[in-house]
């Protein structure tokens, strides 16, 4: 199944939703900006035609304020404002020489037949210095005014804000070229493309960030889980400090492991309780099973009952040992007297052992100098034992078992490899699992009872250290067991 990281998608998310909402920010800005840039030239054309419409100018007065214009360039040097004048007959009095062909004048002036009335008052006269009025003119009289009208005309390559408005005697039409707003919007533009990737990187470690806080208390559960052992059972969580929606879950947790903690407490104490209390008995009928042996007469059906019986009561006794140090392992009290043990000699003896129970196997040693560990000397002779007892049961009956000591730094090794058939892959994650045998019909072919290994390992991790499967093909099985060095 493919993990996929909490924090990462919550970065990511964080990421996306930024992302749209700052694309969505940046198309309503581009909207105010573009709305913002249209109000101010629609301003701009109404002050500028309201000085030129209140009064009546001579015909070369257009093409003189053309030229004023002129000297308003767009970045592209194009004019920023162009001029048309007709006539009240529609005639054309002025038209800028700079007009594109872009904008059509088919559709200019624009119509005011909708457009608003109102009379303009004129300008006040200008007066000579002594206050009174020239003697050769009159007060402009008031205008009426027809308009403005706005529109908007053009294409994507050229854009323009016409105005129109009219008076008793002239339309007077206005383009300013929005290039000028479209260079505020590229502008604009330029910087969220600039801003946006370091905003984007900020919201994603922001992200990355939140998400750590929140699995602080889901990664405390997660240490406390892997720290939890046989012997660490009693292990919990605190709720100190923790938000209101990890409490419970923390509280869930805590109550689940105390559940698990009772649960396995009673059946260690069973399993240790009923090995405890099974061996007196079993004693008594070994007991009473070796006076039988004796007093049958000497190669009797009787004798062979007897003899069958006992062989049955020592394995149940071997099995009661064997669980009821499992059950003290697993509670953590597994009984170690702690003593120098020289393993060369512990593997010498396992060797003449072996020759002795499988004689058609060839056993050979591979003793360095003489290598020390702190320990229970009987427990490891029996760790070693079993290593042995599961090479000879399931290796090649006419094959070699071979057992080698080694020293890596600050621990001693123990290899024990037989030739014969390998493990199968499947079998390899529960060869340490407890009454679990290779031969799975459980024949008595193969004599044994599946908790050598498990005993082995557990007897390892009590000394501090380990039991491996090392290695397991066509040609060899290795085990190799792991003991921490005496200090010399």
């Amino acid at each position: 199944m493919k993990l996929r990281s909490f924090r990462l998608r919550l970065g990511l998310l964080s990421v996306g939703l930024s992302g749209m909402v700052l694309f969505g920010f940046t198309l309503y800005a581009t909207s105010v900006i573009q709305r913002v840039g249209i109000n101010r030239i629609d301003r701009e054309l109404r002050a500028l035609a309201d000085a030129q419409i209140r009064r009546e100018h001579p015909r070369d007065h257009w093409s003189q304020l053309d030229r004023s214009l002129r000297a308003q360039l767009v970045p592209s040097g194009e004019p920023a404002l162009l001029v048309l004048v007709t006539d009240r007959d529609g005639d054309l009095v002025f038209q800028s020489p700079a007009w594109p062909e872009s904008l059509s004048t088919d559709r200019l002036p624009l119509p005011l037949d909708q457009a608003p009335e109102a009379w303009l008052e004129a300008p006040p006269p200008i007066r000579r210095g002594d206050g009174g009025p020239p003697p050769d003119r009159r007060p402009p009289p008031d205008m009426f005014v027809r308009g403005p009208v706005y529109e908007t005309i053009g294409d994507r390559t050229s854009r323009w804000r016409l105005m129109t408005i009219a008076n008793e005697i002239v339309t007077f039409t206005l383009a300013m070229n929005l290039d000028v707003v479209q260079v505020e919007i590229d502008q604009f533009w330029s910087r969220m493309l600039l801003a946006a990737p370091l905003c984007l990187l900020l919201l994603a470690v922001g992200g990355w960030v939140i998400g750590q806080t929140a699995l602080r208390p889901i990664n405390r559960m997660a240490s406390t889980a892997e720290a939890m052992t046989a012997q660490r059972l009693d292990a919990r969580i605190s709720t100190s400090g923790s938000d209101m929606e990890f409490a419970r879950l923390i509280q869930v947790f805590n109550q689940m492991l105390e559940r698990l903690e009772a649960g396995f407490r009673q059946a260690t104490r069973f399993s240790a309780d009923a090995a405890h209390e099974l061996k007196t008995p079993l004693a008594i009928l070994q007991a009473q099973m070796e006076r039988s042996l004796q007093l049958a007469e000497h190669g009797s059906q009787e004798q062979r009952t007897c003899a069958e019986q006992l062989e049955e009561v020592q394995r149940i006794k071997v099995i009661l040992h064997k669980l009821l140090l499992l059950s003290q392992a697993d509670a953590g009290v597994l009984p170690i007297t702690p003593e120098p043990v020289h393993l060369a000699d512990l593997l010498r003896d396992a060797a003449e052992d072996a020759s002795l129970i499988a004689p058609n196997r060839i056993v050979s040693l591979s003793l360095p100098e003489e290598i020390v560990v702190h320990g229970d000397r009987a427990l490891i002779a029996q760790a070693i034992e079993n290593l042995l007892t599961n090479a000879i049961n399931y290796g090649d009956p006419e094959g070699t078992i071979t057992l080698a000591l080694t020293a890596h730094a600050d621990r001693a090794l123990i290899s024990v490899v037989n030739t014969g058939p390998p493990i199968p892959p499947a079998e390899r994650a529960h060869i340490f699992d407890r009454f679990h045998r290779g031969d799975s019909s459980r024949s008595r072919r193969v004599d044994g009872f599946g908790l050598g290994l498990s005993l082995a390992r557990e007897i390892a991790r009590a000394h501090g250290g380990t039991l491996n499967l090392t290695r397991s093909d066509e040609e060899s099985t290795q085990f190799t067991l792991i003991l921490p060095r005496h200090p010399a």
